[in-house]
């Protein structure tokens, strides 16, 4: 059934006014309230609102997530302009062969870098063949508590504008948006690898890297993982899908409040979806959710296609659940922060 997305002007009125005020000031309070007045009473609840995380964090976030800078690492990883990489122009026309998927690992893990985002590549054996995952991590001053965000890197050895250059477009830009704000907790942006014929990355990371965490940092470190996968399509009425089998944690409530803190256009729904990354996450018992748009997969006429390029996508619709994306993880990993200037 659809999301309603609760108004959270009050909320926003109160928080902002306790800020700038000292949340004593008479008169401090949202739309058609009284004053909060002053006193042992007025002082605990004002720290009771500043304890929650701040709207005008996620505001700040989404704000960052560029439609031209969409455009090209679109094209980039589709295949429609050359990819920078290297020093060198490389065409990646598809990210099936082990080569196509190398390469784009290697732009995957330049692009953050020229963030100033640490990454690296993390090589796997499958087979007779090799898989590529690329990670980069934003450490959170905290340094306990981490948190994903993530896509698939392969396709069916087609563009895959859809499924998935969105969603790695999707965690480039939220990277580069969330490296602005002072981030209390580490988060990870994970590129995982051969998704489409088993998730086997996603199944690897998880074992190897995210069990890691929980070892040694406790169970407790674990925020989860949001997951984009196929985000791009649109056939009107921005409609999309939250993915959340009751095994979302906290996740699923942070989405609805970042719809709302961005006055998102996204009319988002609720499903059990599987099928994707997120899935070895819940797995493990660890929290996750996916993002994907109204198609939920099959019904996209180029499921898996030739026809997967970027002139079947709504850019604007991708902005808008970048938007969402980057607004729920900083939620998550900048609660009362602000961005840098």
């Amino acid at each position: 059934m659809p999301v309603r997305r609760e108004a959270l002007n009050v909320f926003g009125a109160l928080l902002v006014c306790a800020l700038l005020l000292g949340a004593l000031l008479t008169g401090c309070g949202g739309p058609g309230e009284e004053g909060s007045g002053t006193g042992p009473d007025a002082v605990a609840r004002s720290a009771e609102r500043i304890a929650e995380p701040s709207p005008g964090v996620a505001q700040a976030a989404a704000a960052g997530v560029d439609e031209a800078s969409i455009r090209e690492r679109l094209d980039h990883l589709t295949g429609a302009s050359p990819a920078p990489l290297a020093g060198e122009e490389v065409m990646i026309s598809e990210r099936g062969s082990e080569s196509g998927r190398r390469a784009t690992a290697g732009y995957m893990k330049e692009s953050f870098e020229a963030m100033g985002i640490p990454a690296r590549i993390l090589e796997f054996d499958l087979d007779d063949g090799r898989g590529f995952n690329v990670e980069a991590t934003l450490e959170g001053a905290e340094g306990g508590r981490h948190l994903w965000v993530s896509a698939h890197l392969d396709s069916v050895y087609n563009a895959g504008a859809s499924d998935d250059a969105s969603g790695l477009v999707s965690i480039l830009e939220t990277a580069n948006a969330l490296r602005r704000l002072d981030l209390e907790h580490t988060v990870h942006f994970v590129a995982y690898d051969l998704e489409e014929i088993g998730l086997y990355g996603s199944s690897r990371y998880v074992r190897d890297v995210v069990s890691n965490v929980r070892e040694r940092e406790g169970e407790g470190a674990i925020i989860g993982d949001i997951n984009s996968d196929m985000v791009g399509y649109d056939e009107g009425g921005f409609e999309a899908v939250m993915g959340s089998c009751n095994k979302a944690g906290n996740l699923d409530e942070a989405v609805l409040s970042a719809l709302e803190a961005i006055d998102s256009p996204i009319n988002l729904t609720d499903d059990c979806l599987a099928r994707s990354d997120h899935q070895n996450f819940w797995d493990a018992g660890y929290p996750a959710i996916i993002l994907t748009d109204g198609t939920k997969y099959d019904d996209y006429p180029w499921y898996h296609r030739s026809g997967d390029t970027v002139d079947k996508l709504n850019i604007t619709y991708l902005r808008s659940m970048i938007q969402l994306t980057t607004a729920t993880a900083a939620l998550l990993a900048a609660p009362e922060t602000k961005a840098d200037s």
